[in-house]
């Protein structure tokens, strides 16, 4: 009889791909394989498979006095309870016990699944998506795609940033090729249509937060600007480079046809008088190779009127006419933005006038 395996799913792969990464050193690694046949919801397989999964000083030197699904779980940097796990045979569905059960019957398409361990799999970033995408509220799932393809991840033990810096978990692109192999399924087509506002290389929350304010559509409460590319390195020419010593700049939000940089100005990084000169150099910079420069702050992003006022200039740098904004759209961007602007744990469902 095969061996039983454990395969993390849902919003428990969400919570370890928040502490986790698939770089070389991380130990944990893409596979081919798409079955989730032997997957097993038995608490008493699942405890062995968790506590062995990843090393852990308090298993080397026998310290581990705890024999809670919560305490096997710590390896895993797994903390809320219940447990979901795939399951590959309509015997081994249950939902007792801290764990919840989902039924894959089809062999999953290749690229689902990530090896944490022999015996302990975890869905992949992709797969986690299309999962999270049946339980999410669709702006929610936006935020989330565009956080799986960038440089963070959300940690809201990180006290001082809210966020850790962690190499993208996948890519735009890779995302969508995957989502078109699991055409047909729960999930692919929210999937799908998310994935229409979604870029990669966010260097943070505000940056996500600025370019979903400024690039979703109307009924979604955005502004309906363009899709720019994020922190794009531009070159500096060589009759700028007296300005600075360096010879490139790294642009947060870069829209090439227009020239446009805009930079998204967290007070937590740009008050120094260091950042602040800076700043200064790099409008100094683009105004001698003749790009335009807009800055927004976290300040403005949490003030309505002072938000628009930034969008106007970023229409303007682009050349796109002012409109006067009917009623019921501007409502739907002040929801987007309130919410937007409110911690995760402390918002409340979003919903459009």
């Amino acid at each position: 009889m095969p061996e039983p395996k454990l395969f993390v799913s849902h919003q428990s792969a969400l919570e370890f791909w928040r502490h986790h990464d698939l770089s070389r050193s991380g130990g944990i690694r893409r596979t081919r394989a798409g079955s989730v046949k032997e997957g097993t919801s038995a608490l008493c397989h699942i405890k062995p498979l968790a506590r062995t999964a990843m090393p852990s000083s308090g298993r080397i030197y026998g310290m581990r006095v705890d024999d809670s699904l919560a305490a096997c779980l710590t390896d895993l940097q797994i903390t809320e309870l219940p447990l979901h796990v795939m399951v590959g045979k309509s015997e081994n569905r249950q939902c007792r016990g801290g764990i919840v059960s989902h039924f894959y019957e089809r062999i999953l398409p290749e690229g689902s699944l990530c090896r944490v361990s022999d015996n302990v799999y975890v869905a992949s970033p992709e797969l986690t998506l299309c999962q999270m995408s049946t339980c999410l509220p669709f702006i929610d799932l936006i935020e989330l795609c565009l956080e799986f393809c960038s440089g963070y991840a959300l940690n809201p033990e990180n006290t001082d940033r809210g966020f850790d810096d962690r190499p993208p978990l996948t890519t735009a692109s890779r995302l969508a090729s995957y989502v078109a192999h699991y055409e047909g399924r729960r999930g692919a087509n929210l999937t799908k249509r998310a994935l229409r506002y979604v870029i990669d290389d966010s260097a943070s929350p505000m940056e996500t937060h600025v370019l979903m304010l400024l690039c979703l559509p109307s009924k979604l409460g955005g502004h309906e600007l363009p899709m720019p590319r994020h922190n794009v390195s531009i070159p500096i020419t060589d009759r700028a480079r007296s300005h600075t010593g360096r010879t490139h700049l790294l642009c947060d939000l870069y829209w090439e046809e227009f020239h446009l940089d805009v930079e998204c100005d967290s007070t937590m990084y740009h008050t120094s008088k260091e950042q602040l000169g800076i700043d200064s150099d790099r409008r100094i910079i683009l105004d001698a190779m003749k790009y335009k420069y807009v800055g927004i702050t976290s300040s403005q992003l949490e003030d309505p009127e002072k938000l628009l006022n930034v969008v106007q200039a970023i229409r303007r740098a682009m050349g796109l006419r002012l409109r006067n904004t009917p009623d019921h759209i501007a409502a739907k961007r002040e929801a987007l933005r309130a919410y937007l602007t409110t911690p995760a744990a402390q918002r409340l469902p979003l919903r459009f006038p």
